[in-house]
Parts: C-alpha cells; structure tokens; sequence
C-alpha cells in the first residue's frame, strides 16, 4: 500500500512541476486551457496522494495501538506512530493548502477576473512545488519507518503467539 500511495504522491509532484512547465508556454503553442486543465488532474492527485498517506498513517497507528493495549506490550507503537506522524503531517498539511490556493489563485490570474500579477502566481507555483518534493521526500521516509513497525508488531505478535503453542 505505501508503494502505490507513493507512487501517486509522485506522480502529482511530477505532474506540478509539468504543469509549471505548461504555465511559461502559454501563449506559444500551449493554451491556457490545456494548462487549466493539466494544473486540475494535478491538483486533485496531489490533494489525494498527501490526503491517503495522512489517513494511512492514522488507520496504521489506530491499529498498532489497538493491538499494543489489547496484548498488553505497553505504548512504544503508539509514541513512535506519534513521533512518525509529527514528521509529516505538517508539511503534507502545507503542500495540500498550497496545491489548492495555486490552482484557485492560478485561476484568478489566468482569467484576471481578480487583479493578481502573474509573477505572483509564478513564485506560488515554485514555492508550492518545493514544499511538494518536501512532503514527497518526508512521506517516503515515514511510510518506510511506518513498515518497519508494522514488521515489528507482526513478528512480536507471532512469536508470542509461537511460544504459546509449545
């Protein structure tokens, strides 16, 4: 599961910076409409990709927790899960706000039916993608400590259940 989920999260990343690419060829050979629609497949799989992996980490600590309280092995899983979700939840927090505000200012400046220099836009579009490959690089870290733990629970679980059965 934390492959596929980020393998979305990097699809998106990639799909922005695309989109970016897209934006400064407006008006030679690429229409605003084509950028428009690229920048919203983009925004709605990077809204998904950081949105699954913050509900995938909370499904998989509820989980570990549930299992730690009912075989009574204390609360290390439910401190690292803590800990693992500190590392992330802010900055996927922030690339999802930003992917939105971007999309909604990015149309405000295509259309200029609010008055918002271009160069704003622009700067918001590198400053989002940054904050993009950010969450992406922070996302593969956790999902990778979130496995290992997972591993962990499932080893402790079968030898306990092991050296019942002798």
């Amino acid at each position: 599961m934390a492959i596929a989920l980020l393998t979305l999260a990097l699809v998106g990343t990639l799909s922005f910076l695309w989109t970016i690419v897209l934006g400064y060829q407006v008006g030679s050979g690429i229409t605003v409409g084509r950028h428009v629609l690229v920048a919203f497949f983009t925004t709605m799989i990077l809204v998904m990709a950081h949105s699954f992996i913050m509900f995938f980490l909370i499904a998989t600590g509820v989980e570990l927790k549930d299992m730690e309280k009912e075989r009574g092995w204390g609360d290390s899983f439910r401190r690292r899960t803590v800990a693992m979700k500190g590392k992330v939840f802010g900055v996927a927090t922030l690339a999802l706000l930003l992917v939105v505000a971007q999309f909604v200012l990015g149309g405000a400046a295509h259309t200029r039916l609010w008055w918002m220099p271009m160069w704003i836009h622009q700067v918001l579009a590198w400053v989002t993608w940054a904050t993009c490959v950010l969450a992406l690089w922070r996302e593969y870290l956790v999902l990778g400590e979130n496995n290992r733990l997972i591993e962990e629970a499932a080893r402790r679980r079968a030898d306990r259940t092991g050296s019942r059965e002798s």
